[in-house]
């Protein structure tokens, strides 16, 4: 039996997640913002309080820790997809083995993950010393509490799974905005108030991660009824079927993430903690934005798991382009700023030291194919249609990088060069390889796609960013008046043309009506 809405308190719910998803989203920005004033805040005062060094140690730290999500193996929240296929299909003796045997996996994952971040802090020592020099002992105890963090956070995937599998985002980001919150605050704590430095920002983070995680299966026991917590509905079965979907979910998540600490690790080897303090800096502009589109890209796992649980594959591919096209009408102009303005951002952020402009429009010029088509490989994991494509990412992108990495040569290895070494291979297979494939899985022509999904972003943005380069000439100019004018008048035209031309009439009606434009 299949069952497309559900009665809870005598209302209907949308058991696909699509009637909250504006108000999902909505809070899944809300709580990036607070991300985003927290990694704009702690850069800068390490950097002014203990030196570009430690600010290199505490990203070099955060590169190591990101090579142990791997240890994972997709597990956690990425089941969300079955949960909410589930729950759709009134399965729910079904979603009670699912989610009892992730945690049950969950359980060995964090254990290895522990085990592991504790071979890391003994090894760290014999690899780096010549590298790290005096910060060796630091870098350390910053390894240490973030492979710590990053363990509870482990234990804590299946209660990320249940929230989001039942479209609860709003309390998922908002338990994570919260984290972001607390952590701040302890980070400035230990940064100024003891002389521990990076360490101590890395136990205030641990101590956050502990609060906050915990806090979530506070709100899975009251959110999740249909959940029921026992160890004993795991099966040897549903753990095999669970840990192939999220090897599979691994492979299509972690290859950026692989060349991108690669990158980081073979900068601070060639040229030092310091250089990846600069090379981290734009690279965290566009990371703001790439959450942002991740915030709402990872929504439609479980929307399409649930459409695909209702039988309903031409929903499926409407979504899918309709994602396409509202992911590229936030990226392009978003993105398109930085190109633009990206250096006086970094300038007014970090300091002269940190602004560079080449760097910045390489970056952002050469992230916008992979992130504005994030949909796909979302769609394709609702599927469960990602596993050959995922492989075949991981060895295209490894083999682009390889080659380009050949080409140029560590030893002549420059910050331009490392970005290009980054947005080169990301473009080739996220930007172009998996929406193919995607395409094809749900039977849609590709160049219908691009047309509606990306040309008509580009043909209502053309405006907008002939105005912004006005504004940069007249701020080149010194008339910062006219360039502020120009920006302003071009996110207003902006607004109104997205507000014509991509916001559903229904919706328009609403919004006049509330204007007291048009009568209700």
């Amino acid at each position: 039996m299949t069952r497309n809405t559900d009665s809870v308190d005598g209302n209907d719910e949308d058991l696909t997640g699509q009637s909250r998803f504006a108000w999902n989203l909505m809070i899944s920005w809300t709580s990036q913002l607070v991300l985003i004033f927290s990694g704009f805040i702690m850069p800068r005062l390490v950097d002014e309080k203990v030196g570009q060094t430690a600010l290199g140690i505490w990203d070099f730290g955060w590169s190591f820790v990101s090579y142990l999500t791997l240890v994972g193996l997709g597990m956690g929240a990425c089941f969300n997809r079955y949960i909410a296929m589930h729950r759709a299909a009134d399965e729910i003796t079904a979603l009670n083995k699912v989610a009892n045997s992730v945690v049950f996996v969950q359980l060995i994952i964090a254990s290895v993950v522990a085990m592991t971040t504790i071979i890391f802090y003994f090894s760290l020592p014999f690899f780096f010393s010549d590298s790290l020099q005096e910060q060796t002992q630091t870098a350390q105890w910053v390894i240490l509490f973030l492979g710590f963090s990053l363990c509870m956070q482990m234990l804590a995937g299946s209660a990320r799974g249940l929230l989001t599998g039942y479209h609860r985002w709003d309390i998922h980001n908002a338990l994570h905005a919260g984290a972001s919150v607390f952590s701040l605050t302890l980070m400035v704590f230990a940064l100024y108030l003891t002389d521990l430095g990076v360490a101590g920002m890395a136990i205030g983070y641990f101590i956050s991660t502990i609060t906050f995680e915990t806090l979530r299966f506070v709100f899975v026991k009251k959110i999740c009824k249909d959940f029921i917590f026992n160890l004993r509905l795991a099966n040897i079965a549903t753990c095999k079927e669970m840990l192939k979907f999220g090897i599979k979910s691994m492979l299509s998540n972690v290859p950026p993430i692989i060349l991108l600490q690669t990158i980081s690790l073979i900068l601070v080897s060639s040229i030092g903690p310091a250089a990846l303090a600069v090379f981290a800096r734009p690279m965290a502009l566009t990371k703001h934005i790439k959450t942002f589109m991740a915030k709402f890209t990872l929504m439609l796992t479980p929307t399409t798991g649930a459409m695909q649980g209702s039988n309903d594959p031409k929903a499926i591919q409407l979504l899918f382009i309709n994602m396409t096209k509202l992911s590229f009408a936030f990226c392009l102009p978003t993105l398109g700023f930085l190109f633009i303005y990206g250096d006086q951002i970094l300038t007014l952020w970090m300091g002269e030291n940190y602004a560079s402009k080449e760097l910045m429009m390489i970056l952002s010029a050469g992230t916008l194919l992979s992130m504005g088509q994030d949909s796909s490989i979302r769609i394709l994991m609702g599927m469960n249609r990602h596993g050959r494509i995922s492989i075949v990412a991981l060895f295209s992108l490894m083999a682009v990088f390889v080659i380009g990495l050949l080409f140029t040569g560590i030893s002549n290895l420059d910050l331009t060069t490392a970005a290009l070494l980054f947005v080169v291979p990301m473009s080739v297979v996220y930007g172009l390889l998996v929406p193919v494939y995607t395409c094809r899985e749900l039977g849609i022509s590709y160049l219908s796609y691009l047309f509606q999904s990306l040309l008509l972003p580009v043909i209502y943005l053309l405006p907008f960013f002939s105005l912004l380069y006005y504004s940069r000439y007249c701020f080149e100019l010194n008339n910062h008046t006219h360039a502020l004018f120009a920006f302003i008048f071009a996110v207003i035209m902006t607004l109104g043309i997205y507000f014509v031309y991509l916001v559903p009439s229904r919706l328009q009606r609403r919004c006049l009506s509330a204007c007291k434009l048009i009568k209700p």
